[in-house]
Order: C-alpha cells, then structure tokens, then sequence
C-alpha cells in the first residue's frame, strides 16, 4: 500500500475505524481481505485512539464488523463469479 494509505486486516479496528466516519476500501490479497483507508489528520488520531483502548458502544462495534463481514464475503463472491478477479471497490459502506 502507498504512504497515502493505512491498511489493516484487523477487523477490530477497521469497524472502530468506521464507526469514526472513514470508509475503507476492500483489497483482496491472496485468501485474506485488507482494509485499505485514505489517510488522513483525523484517520492517525483514530488509530492512536484505538491501539489506546478508545471506547465506543459495543453493539456499534458488532454491527460494524458484522456489516464489513458481509462486505468481505461479497467481494469474494463477485470475484468467483468473474473468474478470480475484481477490480476496484466493492459497493460503497
């Protein structure tokens, strides 16, 4: 990934992430999905606040990994359907 991105597989703190307003991009890397977020001023105060024990409410946090679960498992299915690739972002969140 670029210097103008952060990328994680961290399901965890992508949904944190989220649930701050930052939408990520879904990137495929082998069996695994990444969670690619433009970075930005506000993006490094969140992932501070996060690996600090930020607080959120938990049902927040379950719902937003749930909704990012989907999004993983539909990017996976769109690139069985076109034959092992898909380009570009999924569906916006």
């Amino acid at each position: 990934m670029s210097e103008n991105t952060f990328s994680t597989m961290d399901a965890y703190c992508a949904g944190f992430l989220v649930l701050q307003g930052h939408r990520p991009q879904l990137l495929s890397e082998g069996p695994k999905v990444v969670f690619v977020f433009p970075s930005t001023p506000a993006l490094s105060e969140h992932i501070t606040n996060y690996h600090s024990g930020g607080k959120v409410e938990a049902i927040k946090l379950a719902n937003a990994i749930k909704f990012l679960k989907s999004q993983m498992f539909l990017r996976k299915r769109m690139e069985m359907e076109n034959g092992g690739s898909s380009h570009g972002r999924i569906p916006s969140l």
